[in-house]
């Protein structure tokens, strides 16, 4: 990325290389659960709602939901798009609802929006509706933990009926749950894909905060967002400059006073500060992947 650099070739290895790469593996028995429950309660839902991240709809979304889900439409909801690119966005839902399968849809939702939840309320009825004729309908919202699948539910009940927080897997069972134009919602834990992630996409869920703390080096986890603040130019004055990510996190540690006994920067500290700030917003409305292309 321009003005922060990898690694020299004769230099040392950076505190990022020697944190490794995100964990590219996470699948916990409770990830296994939620596809048990998905199947055994299919039959109880005239459609599926789908929660993905506006900012990564490709690697918030599974990949196989539709096999999971024989027979149900699909409605993908684009959650956090108060966070993402708006034209990014715009183009994503056209891409989803365009380039699948006849009977799914897809739709933002920003919890900064009042009525988005309404509109969403009314577009799963009506998708219900096509399939199975009836004027009482039951959604199941499935969706990556942390996407924000308990903001959209409690937007659409109008109240906190369902518990929401800044780690995966507050959801810790099934819960159904009467919202907005009398729809049904059967909320599930948050579900991954078993086996191994690209490494792309398995950084790109630890910087949306997708995989747990536990599995990823926070150090590697900012120089990704260094790269992607790079490549949409909205890295700060204070991490410009010449170097490695190394340079620029110790920049953004002085900078903020993340500091060790004599002077020493404190790296972990200002990654966690730097990925936060990232995840919060605070360095503008950015989208890591476009419709046809891959992470960023």
């Amino acid at each position: 990325m321009a003005g922060v650099t990898g690694r020299g070739p004769a230099g040392p290895p950076s505190q990022t290389e020697r944190g490794g790469q995100a964990a590219s593996t996470w699948f916990p028995g409770q990830m296994a659960r939620t596809r048990r429950l998905i199947r055994d309660n299919l039959s109880l839902v005239s459609l599926v709602i789908e929660v993905a991240d506006a900012r990564a709809p490709l690697a918030t979304r599974h990949p196989n939901l539709a096999a999971l889900v024989p027979g149900r439409p699909i409605l993908t909801v684009l959650g956090k798009a108060d966070l993402a690119d708006p034209s990014a966005t715009r183009a994503w839902v056209a891409h989803l609802r365009d380039g699948g399968r006849p009977e799914d849809s897809a739709t933002p939702f920003s919890s900064e929006e009042a009525r988005d939840a309404r509109e969403i309320a009314k577009l799963a009825l009506a998708i219900g509706r096509k399939r199975a004729g009836m004027s009482s309908q039951r959604a199941m919202v499935v969706g990556l933990p942390n996407v924000g699948k308990s903001t959209l539910i409690n937007r659409l009940v109008g109240r906190a009926s369902a518990r929401t927080g800044d780690r995966p897997g507050i959801t810790r069972g099934k819960q159904w749950i009467v919202a907005l134009e009398g729809l049904g919602l059967l909320d599930l834990p948050g579900i991954l894909v078993p086996g191994r992630l690209p490494d792309r996409i398995a950084l790109t869920l630890a910087l949306l905060g997708i995989l747990p703390v536990q599995a990823f080096d926070a150090i590697t986890v900012a120089g990704h967002a260094l790269a992607v603040l790079a490549e949409h130019g909205r890295l700060p004055a204070e991490l410009t400059g010449e170097g490695t990510a190394d340079d620029a996190l110790t920049r953004y540690a002085r900078g903020r006073g993340h500091l060790l006994s004599g002077g020493v920067p404190d790296l972990e500290r200002a990654a966690v500060a730097l990925v936060g700030a990232f995840r919060e917003g605070r360095f503008g409305r950015i989208t890591l992947e476009r419709p046809g292309a891959g992470p960023a």
